[in-house]
């Protein structure tokens, strides 16, 4: 079964012969009831024994009285006999007392109620015309609740008509529902405890399921918040390994600018080198051209003073002298605009490479504070595309959320968390559900083994009026439809549903009655009572019915049996009779040696 193997059938056994065993009596039978101011009766003792109580007397004395009395004072609330229970108090009276005294005498060295040190369990309940009712237990006042944990520790619940059966209660029986049925003979086997623990294991089953759902949409919502800032990690490292290509573009740009400057600086500086190796040049051409000028004209003055003179003078020399004084002079003058230029370009390339150095060190600053310098073939156009490209895609990105890299931490962690917890409560989940399994299958066990044990007996006691009778249980998937059916056959006949439509009236009450005594050995109240059970049963029947009775109860020598009857009995020196009788409106109480 679900994991648990043949070790868990063998406890499913072992926990249904636990509870066979515990449906047997505690041991204790109720000692004496009395009444005070309650219906019919003034003030009466009526004093019980083990085994079989008899209450007999004419109709109307208060021997009905006496078994309500009993179930109001171990806690019923709702009578057929009474609107409410202020009713039940005696006509002209303002209050009544009910006491149930139980028997708690050590027998064989040990208390048939071992957790109670007292010889006695009294049980008393006050009841007021102004509606107010209480429980006093050994002359504590107790609530009505801890009166039901404590009766239901014995086996008691006076509203299970299995245990208590007031007047018509055995044609009512015959009259519930199957699902009722089964209900009342679980609670009167002691097997209720097992649909507690069913109802406690799925109660148990939806909280985790509660939680499971819970955690479960915890976990979508973590995953989703995971995926999200997972997205968004992503994106900030993306910006990040970005930025960081700009980064080294922005470098390389910069160093680029810085390359491009000192090319600049170099160029300015080589035209004026050229500058001023041309102005030497040009110097010497003028000193040149400026000697020959003078030796020139020298050389012309001595021919105008030999001309002066009077000599003898060959002019063609003057003129070829005179022809190349004016190309010196004119050499020199040209020499001298053309250093003239030099130098007018000389101071502008001087002011271009102030200017260009200057450019050059602000360059190389900016680049220095961007790192240290990078060598690069390429031109900072060039450079610069890639840089506009790199800006492009880093903006294309969007917002990016610098807590991104902690969220994502957080949110993974947190998601983590959660999945953990999911997965535990799908470990408790399963376990939750196998143990629901596991207490409806020893519940069905328990049910099972019941009516195996019991169908033969009831089978048997229909034999001895002529009848036949089978037990079948319906739904057991389910212990809200599980249901009880009773199949009766009389007659010859085979085992039908025992209904109004079927069987007669006295058929249904012997059917159900045979079913009660089959059941009674595994009954777990220390006492049952029966009022008029066979008020509608023909006299053969009546008699066989009461000898069965008589024959369970004998049987089971643990328990107390309480029988109203306002018929004959027969009797015998192990009977408890009481006589009931009314004079003058008061019920009175005589014990029947």
């Amino acid at each position: 079964m679900l994991g648990r193997g043949l070790a868990g059938l063998e406890r499913m056994g072992e926990a249904a012969e636990k509870l066979r065993e515990a449906a047997k009596p505690a041991g204790t039978y109720i000692r004496e009831v009395i009444l005070e101011n309650f219906m019919s009766h003034e003030y009466s003792r009526i004093p019980l024994k083990p085994g079989m109580n008899v209450i007999t007397g004419p109709n109307g004395a208060g021997k009905s009285s006496i078994l309500l009395g009993i179930a109001v004072a171990l806690g019923q609330t709702y009578t057929d006999r009474a609107e409410k229970l202020s009713d039940l108090i005696r006509r002209g009276e303002k209050a009544a007392r009910i006491t149930v005294i139980f028997d708690n005498r050590e027998v064989d060295g040990g208390r048939p109620i071992p957790w109670l040190s007292s010889d006695q369990l009294v049980i008393t309940r006050y009841l007021k015309k102004t509606g107010e009712y209480w429980h006093y237990v050994n002359n504590r006042l107790k609530t009505k609740a801890e009166v039901e944990h404590l009766l239901r520790r014995l086996g008691i619940n006076p509203n299970n008509m299995l245990i208590i059966m007031h007047q018509n209660m055995i044609e009512e029986f015959a009259a519930r529902n199957n699902v009722e049925k089964l209900r009342m003979v679980e609670d009167a086997v002691g097997a209720s405890q097992f649909r507690r623990r069913i109802i406690e294991a799925e109660a148990k089953l939806r909280d985790i399921q509660t939680r499971e759902k819970t955690l479960r949409r915890a976990l979508e919502e973590a995953k989703a918040a995971v995926e999200y800032w997972r997205e968004q990690y992503e994106k900030l490292l993306t910006r990040k390994k970005l930025e960081e290509e700009k980064r080294k573009l922005e470098l390389e740009y910069a160093w680029a600018l810085v390359s491009e400057a000192e090319a600049s600086v170099n160029r300015v500086r080589e035209r004026i080198d050229a500058l001023l190796l041309e102005e030497k040049k040009l110097l010497s051409e003028i000193e040149f051209h400026e000697a020959e000028v003078g030796r020139i004209r020298r050389s012309l003055l001595d021919l105008i003073e030999a001309v002066k003179r009077g000599e003898l003078v060959n002019l063609e020399g003057f003129e070829r002298d005179l022809d190349v004084l004016l190309d010196e002079k004119g050499a020199a003058e040209v020499a001298r605009y053309r250093l003239q230029v030099n130098r007018s370009e000389q101071k502008r390339l001087g002011y271009e490479l102030r200017r260009l150095e200057k450019d050059l060190s602000e360059k190389f600053r900016s680049a220095a504070a961007l790192g240290e310098r990078v060598e690069t073939r390429r031109k900072p156009s060039e450079v610069l595309e890639d840089l506009k490209a790199m800006s492009l895609k880093i903006a294309s990105l969007g917002e990016v959320l610098e807590e991104a890299e902690d969220m994502y931490v957080i949110a993974d962690s947190r998601y983590r968390e959660t999945e953990q917890k999911f997965m535990e409560v799908e470990e408790n989940l399963k376990k939750a559900l196998e143990e629901v399994e596991y207490r409806k299958e020893l519940w069905r066990k328990f049910l099972r083994d019941l009516v195996k044990e019991v169908e033969p007996q009831f089978d048997a006691i229909l034999s001895n009026v002529g009848g036949r009778g089978r037990i079948v249980l319906r739904n057991l998937e389910d212990p809200e439809r599980a249901s009880i059916e009773l199949h009766v056959g009389f007659r010859g006949a085979e085992p039908v549903l025992l209904d109004a439509q079927t069987h007669s009236g006295g058929e249904r009450i012997v059917g159900t009655l045979a079913f009660l005594l089959a059941l009674q050995k595994y009954v777990k109240s220390p006492f049952r009572a029966v009022d008029e059970f066979d008020v509608h049963l023909d006299p053969l029947n009546r008699e066989r019915m009461i000898k069965l009775l008589l024959n369970v109860a004998r049987g089971e020598a643990r328990t107390q049996y309480i029988l109203i009857t306002p018929g004959k009995m027969p009797v015998s020196e192990d009977m408890n009779i009481i006589l009931v009788q009314s004079i003058r409106g008061k019920s009175r109480i005589t014990t029947v040696e």
